[in-house]
């Protein structure tokens, strides 16, 4: 039985970074529960994403295709995926893929949010009074 534990952590409005860390299989079972969780992200337009992987041991197909599918969406909002803490056996199959031309990874999460560009200033914050 696939089992796969999600917990979301969002980092402060002005930085706008999403924080996914998965633990358990990545497979055609647990890959929807993925999906939705980055779906509800985009529905609300958090297109800055880290998904940590340091709890992950396998990744099927379906798994990758999460990742690959939204990857077009979210950087037409200048954002994107980034992937931080993968266990060595991830990392391999990730570059034999050849994902490493789509997606970039990161050894920890700290090092993926400070690869995303300054947060662009929102409409709400440019009309406050200094």
């Amino acid at each position: 039985m696939s089992n796969l534990n999600i917990s979301l952590t969002e980092q402060g409005a002005a930085a706008q970074i999403s924080e996914i860390r998965l633990d358990g299989v990545i497979d055609t079972i647990t890959a929807a529960e993925l999906e939705e969780v980055i779906d509800s992200l985009l529905k609300r337009q958090r297109h800055r994403i880290i998904i940590d992987l340091a709890g992950v041991d396998y990744i099927s197909s379906a798994g990758w295709g999460i990742f690959i599918s939204h990857i077009k969406d979210v950087r037409s909002h200048e954002g994107d995926i980034k992937l931080a803490n993968m266990v060595p056996d991830v990392l391999e199959v990730f570059e034999l893929l050849e994902f490493n031309n789509v997606l970039k990874a990161f050894p920890s999460v700290q090092s993926a949010a400070d690869d995303f560009p300054p947060a662009p200033i929102s409409d709400e914050e440019k009309k406050r009074p200094r």
